[in-house]
């Protein structure tokens, strides 16, 4: 199912904003050994890293080089530079997002506490380069 432009903007601030509270949360809680304190380390600098991919993405639609965004809003009142009738493209969308859910009516809900709680035990994945200098 394809998003708007305007959902997936909204979706990055979100996911943005779940990884800080994650970050924050991991923090809270001072590892016992130094292996732990590691994970740790490993942990944060991916969703960091993740943050800053993200950030990216949003910054890229918010410059609108394509005037995409600018399209979207303006059909979200009812303007159309093509002259497509607004209430029949929300109607073709509505079909298309129902026949989705028809199609997949199992589709997974996360919930995102237990996502978090389990993103916050894992261990990472360290990558080890075997390279001297």
């Amino acid at each position: 199912m394809s998003s708007t432009l305007l959902e997936v903007t909204r979706a990055g601030h979100e996911e943005v904003e779940r990884l800080e509270r994650l970050i924050v949360k991991d923090f809270q809680n001072e590892p016992p050994s130094s292996k732990d304190r590691l994970y740790q380390g490993h942990r944060v600098r991916h969703m960091i890293d993740t943050i800053s991919s993200t950030t990216e993405r949003l910054i890229e639609i918010y410059e609108d080089k394509d005037n995409a965004r600018k399209d979207e809003i303006a059909a979200l009142g009812g303007q159309t530079a093509t002259g497509i009738n607004v209430f029949s493209a929300f109607y073709d969308r509505l079909k298309e997002i129902r026949e989705y859910h028809r199609k997949h009516p199992a589709a997974r809900v996360v919930d995102a506490n237990e996502e978090e709680e389990a993103l916050l035990k894992e261990e990472p994945q360290i990558e080890m380069s075997l390279e001297y200098s």
